[in-house]
């Protein structure tokens, strides 16, 4: 009998820094080559995680960045004319089957063109948008200096959303509440849109440390109790909420420290409030780290205060290393938790609500090993290895890009 040879999956990702959807290309070069693809990872910008994924033995090739915007008209065209003729050739190189976008924004668009043929030489690969994000338009702070480019650029995104929708194999969101935002934001696409949800290697969690070593090591004694929140310092992610609710429970719970893992625009904003609300040896911030699992293991509950989601691969990792958790009820969310079984679910902007539920967390531990019992037993449904089967069946159930028109796809979750 004869093999299929393995179809080669192209990643697509902005930049290499630490995010979610870099995350999500890091974790998908570990398991797609386990599910029978090859895969290269190509990236606008050159970060932190190309050494990981190249130790994989995946290989990351780098493509020239974005400088011009759409103001700058004619250098703006002619920068999309190269960084086109750059993707194109890299489909070439590695005889690209599958482009698998993650989180690339408006550079989707870009990428939707390579379903145009090509040229005889060049294999017309399939292209598939990944929405990240429930909150995909362009927003206002990607606008800082012509802030009235926002109106028209949202909808000309709107319009080439519904457009290129049919022209690409698909769009995979990475949550149902993601599949939603975008059928009902871009309107009469929901036949072209299938739910993956987002993933985590579950391999790694809860992490095998020397628990006690790792919290003196970080300052912790063995009766605080320490609560992490991992994610960038930007406004989707809450920290503003969260330091309002840690202030007003502080005197309550006088063993309560809060480690904030990450970085981002609103890391000096954030320290700044946090000196404001007298904060500084409650509140510990660590910047970016690479021992995520380990200091989750080291951890006693964890929290997310979100304002809006995908799918939160943070949330879903502290899940799995079997911890109690807190986190707003905002879309991608509220399909990874059950409120009141998996953990506490509070509104999201609501300071009180995320006070109350910290307080409950740290006063009755018995009831919050159960939930993070629950949590654990729920973060199975989203591993990485189911996930990269499903895309791989995905991708094998399109076909080759040559062939017949392809029939249309339903909206439908391919993960719990």
């Amino acid at each position: 009998m004869t093999r299929r040879p393995a179809a080669t999956v192209l990643q697509l990702t902005a930049d290499l820094g630490i995010g979610g959807a870099q995350e999500a290309a890091l974790t998908l070069a570990k398991y797609l080559p386990r599910s029978g693809c090859r895969t290269v990872v190509a990236t606008f910008a050159d970060g932190p995680l190309r050494a990981e994924i190249e130790s994989l033995g995946v290989a990351v090739e780098v493509l020239p960045g974005r400088r011009h915007g759409i103001v700058a008209l004619p250098r703006f065209v002619a920068e999309m004319v190269r960084l086109r003729r750059a993707l194109i050739r890299l489909v070439s190189l590695h005889r690209v089957d599958v482009v698998l976008t993650k989180g690339l924004g408006t550079l989707d668009f870009l990428v939707m063109t390579l379903r145009v043929p090509l040229g005889s030489s060049v294999p017309r690969p399939q292209v598939w948008w990944t929405i990240e994000n429930s909150e995909f338009l362009v927003r206002r702070e990607h606008l800082v200096r012509h802030a009235w480019l926002l109106r028209p650029k949202q909808l000309s995104h709107r319009l080439l959303y519904r457009v290129g929708a049919r022209l690409v194999s698909g769009v995979i969101a990475v949550s149902d509440e993601t599949a939603r935002s975008f059928c009902e934001t871009v309107g009469h696409v929901a036949g072209r849109v299938t739910v993956i949800c987002n993933a985590v290697d579950t391999e790694r969690y809860p992490a095998s440390i020397d628990r006690g070593a790792l919290r003196r090591q970080l300052g912790f004694g063995p009766h605080d109790h320490v609560m992490t929140m991992v994610g960038t310092f930007k406004r989707q992610k809450g920290h503003v909420y969260l330091l309002d609710a840690a202030a007003s429970v502080a005197g309550q719970l006088a063993d309560l420290h809060i480690v904030l893992v990450g970085d981002g625009e609103l890391a000096e904003a954030i320290a700044a409030r946090v000196a404001a609300l007298g904060l500084d040896r409650r509140v510990h911030l660590l910047g970016t780290r690479r021992d995520v699992p380990e200091l989750l293991a080291a951890s006693d509950s964890f929290v997310l205060p979100s304002l809006w989601e995908g799918l939160p691969v943070a949330l879903v990792e502290a899940m799995a290393s079997r911890m109690p958790v807190i986190a707003s009820a905002v879309s991608g969310t509220s399909q990874v938790m059950v409120a009141g079984v998996t953990g506490w679910v509070v509104p999201p902007g609501d300071p009180a609500a995320l006070a109350h539920a910290m307080v409950e967390l740290v006063s009755d531990p018995s009831r919050a090993a159960t939930m993070a019992d629950a949590a654990a037993d729920r973060s199975a449904a989203f591993s990485a290895g189911a996930q990269a089967k499903q895309l791989v069946a995905l991708f094998r159930r399109e076909g080759p890009a040559r062939s017949a028109p392809r029939p249309r796809m339903r909206v439908g979750r391919r993960a719990a």
